[in-house]
């Protein structure tokens, strides 16, 4: 490293908020929380006098609400000042300062996942000569949107980062694996890699598909953790695990990010390696970390301190209370390259209240995502299908490697085909597959209303469906 990376990375350090963590928290990552809210306060005269000089051990949820009712209108403030499209968008009065309850937040309109694809450089709040970086992703719609961070965004992000990893166990002699191939729109490894850098961790990154050399490398740098798309930890689990015994490879916590994780894949795992998988949400638009679970495994905790969370009902429009399942909305409290303000996500979702069984106490959590709104399909009477009923399903059967399934129509009924890249194949798995699909509630009202098939296995050899990050799982094929 030479004597200016050093000095760039003593400055970083400094930096990080997660530095202060104490070393006895019982949940490092509310902790950086509190401590972002507390050193808030004793900058910022208006939100030192609604909540006073606080202590980061001392922070309620109350205290912490008016931290993000602070910050929400800070981010207004800001917003309409720099945002080509917010300043015309909240042209017409919306006002920072009426922005005194979460009620009041109904008031400020939402942004959707097509506003920023047609016109993304208008979300720009600096000049693009002050963005350090700048990424781009097409979602599941296809339309391509570009994000950027400054210089203080990233390094908010490795902050969160070197947070949560403190949270799942983390330690300074310890080694994140990253495992992310073909992933190109938003690289994690650099964030990751970047953050066990500044925090004092070791790190090992591959971008390879080749699973052997996946092994070597975790082996050769004595990985304790591991990070990466859960189809391909899987992939790696059920293509190695007849050849060694993963459980001696000491991996102490295996962290599943960037697509669904289903709970017969995490069992899978589990067993595999010895270890909890932990699961991960985050978005492109908002960056890698925004929700991060604890051992207790019952909901995601939330970056609350750089995001503003909300439920509400996708067809109103209204907030939900917490445990009701709609749609995920967020604002970024302290972006400075590309705000957003109340952004659809179109992803399914449900808070849980504080606190939790892991210490937590005021930091509110993500009820794991069960799908998106446009990854949704229609069969039968209408009932919705995506992806994640399909993983559980068919990732109970070990040898079960990776699928896609083709919906086409035949007559009345909708036909579902997959193709399963299986270790074995016999007739006894496809009848094994086929009960585990239809014992799906809505395929087995379709099957018993005759509007749906009996579904349909077509066998793969293993390595003739070509792995690919966030793959689509479910094509469309009907006409109509």
């Amino acid at each position: 490293m030479s004597a200016w990376e050093t000095v760039k990375l003593a400055i970083v350090r400094r930096k990080l908020l997660a530095n202060r963590i104490p070393k006895d928290s019982v949940y490092p990552l509310e902790s950086w929380m509190a401590i972002k809210a507390s050193t808030t306060a004793k900058s910022e005269r208006e939100l030192r006098n609604i909540i006073g000089k606080k202590t980061h051990d001392s922070i309620t949820r109350s205290e912490f609400d008016e931290y993000q009712l602070f910050r929400f209108r800070e981010q207004l403030r800001y917003v309409r000042e720099n945002s080509p499209f917010y300043r015309e968008k909240f042209k017409d009065g919306i006002k920072p300062e009426n922005i005194r309850s979460l009620n009041d937040i109904d008031s400020v309109p939402f942004t959707y996942p097509s506003d920023l694809a047609d016109e993304p450089l208008t979300f720009m709040a600096v000049s693009r000569t002050k963005t350090a970086r700048e990424f781009t992703t097409t979602g599941t719609t296809g339309k391509r949107k570009v994000i950027g961070y400054t210089t203080n965004d990233l390094i908010s992000k490795v902050d969160i980062i070197s947070s949560a990893l403190r949270s799942v166990g983390m330690k300074d002699d310890n080694v994140l694996h990253i495992m992310f191939p073909a992933v190109s729109a938003w690289d994690p490894s650099l964030m990751l890699a970047g953050a066990c850098k500044v925090a004092g961790y070791g790190s090992s990154t591959c971008s390879s598909p080749d699973i052997k050399e996946q092994m070597d490398i975790m082996k050769e740098k004595g990985a304790t953790h591991i990070i990466g798309l859960p189809s391909f930890i899987y992939r790696v689990t059920t293509l190695m695990s007849s050849e060694a015994d993963l459980k001696t490879l000491g991996i102490r916590k295996i962290i599943s990010t960037s697509e669904p994780l289903s709970e017969s894949m995490r069992s899978k795992l589990q067993d595999a390696w010895g270890c909890n998988v932990l699961d991960v949400w985050g978005m492109t638009e908002f960056g890698l970390a925004c929700a991060i679970e604890c051992d207790e495994q019952n909901g995601l905790h939330t970056d609350e301190a750089n995001l503003f969370y909300e439920i509400i009902d996708p067809d109103t429009g209204k907030r939900v209370p917490d445990g009701k399942f709609g749609e995920l909305v967020i604002t970024s409290l302290t972006a400075e390259a590309t705000p957003l303000i109340r952004y659809r996500t179109r992803d399914i979702a449900a808070m849980i209240a504080p606190p939790c069984g892991c210490g937590s106490d005021f930091n509110r959590k993500l009820m794991k995502p069960c799908g998106r709104m446009d990854l949704q399909f229609k069969i039968g009477m209408g009932y919705k299908i995506y992806p994640v009923l399909f993983d559980e399903a068919l990732f109970k059967n070990g040898n079960v490697v990776d699928y896609q399934m083709t919906i086409t129509k035949e007559g009345f009924k909708d036909v579902l085909t997959f193709e399963v890249e299986s270790k074995e194949q016999s007739d006894d798995i496809r009848d094994s597959i086929i009960e585990s699909i239809t014992s799906i509630t809505e395929i087995g009202d379709g099957m018993r209303e005759d509007l749906v098939d009996v579904p349909r296995i077509v066998f793969r050899e293993i390595g003739s469906m070509e792995y690919s990050a966030k793959a689509k799982k479910i094509i469309d094929a009907r006409e109509s």
